[in-house]
């Protein structure tokens, strides 16, 4: 069983649109709305790819929050949030189909009480003594504190199963001392955290060694269209981007990574296999609408394209070697 939490769930409005001009009035060519946060996105594609129970949990609030839980369960994820006063929020995308430019316009969300939080956690605890894995995404609603995700970390490796987290700045720093099974950083997060770019191989790879040394288990550090690189205390594998005839959004992109490689994981796969369909999940939502979307016939198309590199913990990477 895999759980996701999104403690700041949302319902998520995509607008497709044949040019977007500020100031202008736009007619939309297509609009998609669902239910949305990072964690219900992967929650989504993990579904898709065939996991049989697939739970949310987090928060929401108000009609939002109705139409949330009524989306995950027409997706066939089931919905065991906690309710919390005010409204869950709504996070729009505009999409210029002219340029491929993506804007987005994010709502702050209901404020999540201490009260709240705190009848979340036996709640959490009690989902996670029978799930494999629990992934922790998103942006922290306002009422929690920073360190929340250490705490709801330790919480799920005290009830025997594995954390993975996916946030962002402070979150993801304290979220470190939790040490988590996985994280899932993008270029942008990790460089924030670690203070240095992520331009070389080298670079890459030391960002890699460097959050394992902050307390990850495993980084799957995802660079847009360079690809992405994963990384353990064992190995370190870099792997290129599929290339793809046109990408239309790609908003989820990294949550469809993140779900493809724990579902992989979960159904037996080596993380070399596990990171190639986590890659190719990815690509595959860039061809759709809306977060989180993928077509299981697309996906296995682009995995046999999905290309990785072994580098080695010490000696120079490939392209420092003129290899």
């Amino acid at each position: 069983m895999l759980v996701t939490v999104t403690l700041n769930a949302a319902v998520d409005k995509t607008y497709l649109l044949p040019r977007f001009q500020l100031g202008e009035v736009h007619r939309a060519r297509t609009v998609q709305t669902q239910a949305g946060g990072k964690g219900i996105n992967v929650a989504r594609v993990a579904k898709r790819l065939g996991m049989e129970q697939v739970i949310a949990t987090g928060f929401v609030a108000g009609a939002n929050g109705r139409y949330i839980r009524q989306g995950c369960e027409l997706e066939g994820i089931q919905p065991d949030f906690m309710e919390t006063p005010g409204e869950s929020r709504t996070c729009l995308a505009f999409v210029d189909e002219a340029s491929g430019s993506v804007t987005e316009v994010l709502e702050q969300g209901a404020v999540v009480s201490e009260e709240a939080f705190e009848q979340l956690k036996p709640k959490l605890e009690r989902l996670a003594r029978s799930a494999s894995c629990v992934v922790l995404s998103g942006s922290l609603p306002g009422g929690l504190p920073s360190d929340t995700y250490r705490t709801l970390i330790q919480l799920v490796r005290d009830a025997g199963s594995l954390p993975v987290l996916d946030t962002s700045g402070e979150g993801l720093r304290i979220g470190l001392e939790g040490r988590p099974y996985a994280i899932k950083p993008n270029r942008e997060e990790a460089e924030v955290l670690l203070g240095y770019r992520l331009e070389s191989d080298l670079e890459k790879r030391q960002a890699i060694i460097d959050l394992i040394s902050m307390g990850a288990e495993h980084v799957l550090l995802s660079l847009g269209q360079e690809g992405a690189w994963f990384g353990s205390a064992e190995e370190i594998w870099s792997y290129e981007a599929v290339r793809l005839p046109q990408a239309i959004h790609t908003v989820g992109c990294g949550d469809s990574l993140l779900a493809g490689t724990v579902a992989g994981r979960l159904q037996g796969m080596a993380w070399n296999e596990a990171v190639s369909l986590g890659m190719a999940c990815g690509a595959a939502n860039a061809c759709s609408i809306g977060a989180g979307q993928v077509e299981l016939e697309l996906v296995e198309s682009l995995r046999q394209q999905v290309k990785g590199t072994r580098i080695s913990h010490e000696e120079s990477c490939p392209d420092e070697r003129g290899e």
